[in-house]
Order: structure tokens, then sequence, then C-alpha cells
């Protein structure tokens, strides 16, 4: 199989730097400050959303979506409330297509197949209570290491690559998100196919040492084959409200024309322009250890480090073909 062709491009992240000056994706259209402008269209989106919510009382999907969707026009396509005992695996993989052993972004974690490989039955990093799914990462035993490709951390990532895929919709997790040196819990999208924009949207990434913020970004490949992002953005509530308290809601609302990411129903971060995603997209949420982005781990980083993880639910209108 070839590597490069069915590893994401987050092994090209180096290149976003230089592509970002010609990149065609804008927050918010015009000239004047780009701040002011982007917090216009946020208030915009939120009034918006706010008239389409229905009345008190009225039926809705959940109440996160109800402010980020209409629920007289959308259906519910996909959920998974982790109500079970393990992972229903007609819904997720335990591995990514490319395997485990592929290292990206100078990552640590080794992601144990809970589906495909049974020599870690012991070291499951999925733990199902009936209410909730949580992720774990922990150190390595050392009598695992030479299966785990050297990697210091066990860890775990469910995707729906070949079980589900959708092109526009709603897309939501409620997760309790954990905090420390090095680690990265997220919630993202990759394009299902080889070829195209080969597209990677980022509902929800975080770096566990900056408890008070996560991220919203999209990156693609354009036709000369360079990574093009408008750049990460760092939704802040601020020190005196750790995001690692208690469960939030992260979301997008993606149409053809825009993505609108969402953090507890509030619109944080609206890209629009000609290269929003337009092919199918499957589901990954992952907790990674150090990297490129979060830093290496070291002794402060937590041992183990645990991501707990509510639903992960996907509406599309009902009028889609």
């Amino acid at each position: 199989m070839d590597t490069e062709m069915q590893t994401p491009y987050r092994l090209r992240r180096t290149l976003v730097a230089a592509a970002l000056s010609t990149f065609v994706l804008v927050a918010c259209e015009g000239t004047e400050d780009l701040d002011e402008l982007h917090a216009q269209a946020l208030d915009d989106a939120a009034r918006e959303d706010a008239a389409a919510a229905p009345e008190s009382g009225a039926a809705t999907p959940t109440p996160g979506a109800a402010t980020a969707i209409d629920p007289d026009e959308y259906a519910l396509v996909f959920q998974d409330e982790f109500r079970g005992s393990t992972l229903d695996e007609a819904l997720w993989n335990t591995a990514f297509p490319w395997g485990p052993d592929v290292v990206i972004n100078s990552e640590e974690q080794y992601y144990v197949d809970e589906f495909g490989d049974e020599r870690f039955v012991n070291d499951s990093p999925f733990l199902l209570n009936g209410e909730t799914l949580t992720i774990t990462a922990s150190e390595t035993p050392e009598a695992m290491r030479a299966n785990a490709n050297e990697q210091g951390f066990l860890s775990g990532v469910i995707t729906t690559a070949d079980k589900f895929a959708f092109t526009h919709g709603y897309a939501e997790a409620r997760v309790n998100l954990p905090s420390g040196q090095a680690l990265w819990p997220a919630f993202w999208m990759l394009g299902s196919e080889t070829g195209g924009k080969l597209p990677q949207l980022f509902v929800m990434e975080r770096d566990g040492a900056r408890t008070e913020s996560v991220f919203h970004n999209y990156e693609y490949v354009d036709d000369a084959g360079l990574l093009r992002s408008p750049g990460q953005f760092e939704v802040m509530e601020g020190a005196d409200e750790d995001l690692s308290e208690g469960f939030h809601t992260v979301g997008v609302a993606w149409s053809p024309e825009e993505l609108l990411f969402f953090v507890d129903g509030v619109p944080r971060y609206r890209i629009v322009g000609a290269d929003v995603p337009d092919e199918d997209m499957y589901l990954v949420l992952n907790l990674a250890i150090g990297g490129t982005w979060p830093g290496d781990s070291d002794a402060s980083t937590p041992r183990p480090a645990s991501w707990i993880i509510d639903y992960v639910r996907v509406w599309q209108r009902r009028d889609a073909s």
C-alpha cells in the first residue's frame, strides 16, 4: 500500500506557514480589520441560529445541536451514545487505514487496534461504562515496546473509515477534555478519497498544556500539491474557565459555502470560500501524545491520561441526496 497516499497530510504541516500568504479561504470578506469582521460574522450567525431555534419545549435532536441547525430541516444520520460495554465494530475501526506503525508529527503513542491485534489484549485503551467512552493513554510496558514500534505510550483512535462518511451536514461530539503537557485529543475528519483536495477538517484539537482553549482548523492540498489552510483558530475561554472542567460540545456546520465551528452551542469560527470541502469525509477521534504541535512529553505529563467522550452525532439536511 502506498503510505504517502494513505496517510493524512498532517505529515506536511511544515508547509502550512509558507502557503498562508496565498490561501484563498478567508474567515470573513472585506478589507477592514479582520478581527472585527470575524466577530461580526459570528454575531450574525448567532442571531440566525437563535431565530431558527425551536420554541421552548419543542422537540430537538440534542441540546447542543439546536443552536447550530434547524431540527425541522435536519435528520440524524449517524450516532453513537457509547451505552454498551464494548465499541461497536459496525460503526468504528480502532486503527487508521494506513496501520499503526506509521509515526506522524513525531508523536509518541502507538494506537492499539482493539479489533485487529490480539497482542494487546491486556492493554486496551478503551473503556465503556454504559454511559461514556474513555480513551486512555498510558506508558508502554517494557515487555510490549517491540510490539508497539518502540513508542513510549499506548493510546487509542476510533475512525469511521469505510463504515460511514458524509458530505455536508452538522457533526458534534460531547467531550470531557484532559489537561497536561503533550496531551493532544482531537475530533476531526479526513477525506475518504486518495485524490482531490485530501481535506482535513479539525472540529476540535487541544493542546493539553493550554487548559483554557481549544482549536479549530481546516487544511487541504491544492492542485500544485501544497498544503493550504487559513490557520488554526484558538477559542479562548479565559484562565478562570478551564475547558478541562466538565463536558463541552464541539461541532461544525458544513455547507457548500462555509464551515462554521461551535463550542458549547456558540459559533466561534467561520471559514468561507471556493475551497470549502465538497467530498465525503469520515470521522476520527484520537488521543495523541507529544508531537510537533504540543511538544514532547515530560515528567509532568499525566500517566495515564484519559479523554471521556459522551456521544458523537451527525445530522444532514432531510432533502440531501
